[in-house]
């Protein structure tokens, strides 16, 4: 049976989130090209890099899976969406962008709505099931 290839990165500072998400990742019934950043500046100017970008991202066809969370040190989710934005616009045919967070605070999720990037918002922990919709809904037959 093929398995679709399909690329989920996680970008949030705590290890513990970024565990959960690994193991949920591993529960998925894809092929999987995962990819952890503890910050949001080493995100941004990672997938600003093209060569880097083909390098780490490789040619998995779009969109990439991007869990974000909002409150990390030197560079917040909101920083990085605007980098985002600017970068790829609505991002639509390059990545799809979950937040992934502890906040559950409307203001953050209204924010969150601004930008086209984003698809989803997701208060933590996530769960295998949790992540398969995710994928089945953004990734496979986009």
């Amino acid at each position: 049976m093929y398995r679709m290839k399909i690329t989920i990165v996680v970008v949030d500072d705590d290890e513990a989130d970024r565990y959960l998400v690994r193991r949920a990742v591993r529960k998925l019934d894809f092929e999987v090209n995962f990819i952890e950043f503890s910050s949001g500046d080493h995100f941004v100017e990672g997938i600003k890099e093209e060569s880097y970008r083909l390098e780490t991202f490789g040619e998995t066809p779009p969109p990439i899976l991007v869990l974000l969370d909002i409150n990390m040190p030197r560079m917040n989710g909101f920083q990085v969406l605007r980098n985002l934005a600017e970068q790829f616009g609505d991002g639509s045919n390059v990545m799809v962008v979950t937040m992934y967070t502890s906040s559950n605070h409307a203001e953050d999720r209204a924010d969150a709505e601004e930008y086209a990037l984003v698809k989803d918002y997701l208060v933590k922990p996530i769960t295998a099931e949790t992540l398969t919709g995710l994928v089945e809904r953004y990734c496979v037959g986009a």
